[in-house]
């Protein structure tokens, strides 16, 4: 039995597959097996799947009707046998101690979650960042609720990729098959709450590929924004329900909902929408439950974000800069619960568009 499965869905990237591939290939560990799980492509993927299939004998494919990344991944845990699970997405790619960096921190610290590093590419190889380097922090059950806000927080929960998980926990979690966006999250959130240990290390070995045609920012609109909310809302019930809620973590859930408004609304004013439309999205955001409560939370709450200082995990740089960002959000909110209309004519205005 390998000693990983390496979870990847597919679905209509054919040209992005070699890379993928080679780079899975070339991985210095080998113990491991790729388990493929074709969506119902209809470009020439599967037929690329089955042809690296052929060369390989880790690889597996299996031919799944459409139904989402989400039910794809659902349906893949039962296909699992191996001790460990990673995800990886067929259009990124990894480098060649991918897996040995994760496996061996597992081993060293016997964890549940290993969580790496992920550097963020555009389709042009442009870098466009990657999580900072904080140095080998390893959490114990104990400590989880006092460091889950600061995880939330710095999006470390947000993916599945870059992550090694326990095979036995994971598979024993599920999320809705409809869910269109944010399972990863959802999953996360579950998983901590059943993990005994989570180490994060700084090898920086997944690279994620930011395409326009699968990037969340592609969308506008107040559907986009419903999507966040069941994130959102999703996190904040769990965490309520499973004694988890802590002043810091509502803090920073607060924050994720203001700083999600704020970025949909960013995509509806500079979509082809007419002014009336992005007003009354707009509106609609604004006057959502969710993002009202939030609202008027961190409105009374001027505090700010404080975590436990864990060198260099959460150093003065790292809470400043994001108080600031928080900060930003919050005057954002401020300024745009005013009046709607006003902000998109003004905006107009400005870019000088009709």
């Amino acid at each position: 039995m390998p000693k990983i499965s390496v979870i990847t869905p597919v679905y209509n990237i054919a040209e992005h597959l070699p890379r993928f591939f080679d780079s899975m290939l070339a991985q210095s560990f080998s113990d491991f097996k790729l388990l493929i799980f074709d969506d119902g492509s209809v470009d020439d993927s599967i037929s690329i799947c089955e042809k690296y299939a052929h060369k390989d004998h880790r690889i597996s494919v299996f031919k799944l009707e459409h139904g989402g990344v989400t039910k794809t991944r659902n349906t893949a845990l039962d296909y699992v046998d191996s001790e460990f699970i990673v995800f990886a997405d067929g259009d990124d790619y990894v480098e060649p101690n991918y897996l040995k960096h994760l496996i061996d921190a597992q081993k060293k610290y016997n964890a549940d979650l290993v969580v790496s590093r992920v550097q963020y590419e555009l389709e042009d190889g442009t870098v466009e960042g990657s999580f900072r380097e904080r140095g080998e922090l390893v959490l114990k059950k104990t400590v989880f609720n006092d460091n889950l806000p600061m995880l939330l927080d710095d999006r470390r929960l947000n993916y599945l990729y870059g992550k090694i998980y326990r095979s036995e926990l994971l598979k024993g979690i599920r999320v809705d098959d409809d869910v269109r966006q944010g399972s990863d999250t959802m999953i996360n959130i579950q998983f901590v709450n059943v993990a005994s240990s989570i180490v994060l290390i700084d090898d920086l070995d997944y690279h994620y590929i930011r395409y326009s045609s699968r990037s969340v920012t592609s969308y506008a609109g107040e559907d986009a924004y419903l999507r966040i909310c069941r994130i959102n809302k999703f996190v904040y019930d769990y965490c309520n329900e499973n004694d988890m809620m802590t002043d810091r973590l509502l803090f920073v859930i607060d924050s994720r909902v203001l700083q999600s408004a704020g970025w949909v609304i960013d995509k509806i004013f500079v979509s082809n929408s007419s002014k009336k439309v992005k007003s009354e999205q707009i509106t609609k955001i604004l006057n959502n439950k969710i993002y009202l409560d939030s609202y008027n939370r961190q409105l009374k709450n001027s505090a700010g974000l404080v975590f436990e200082i864990i060198k260099p995990q959460s150093g003065s740089d790292y809470i400043k800069s994001r108080n600031k960002a928080i900060k930003s959000n919050q005057r954002k909110a401020k300024i745009l619960s005013k009046c709607p209309l006003f902000i998109v004519n003004l905006y107009h205005k400005i870019k000088g568009v009709p």
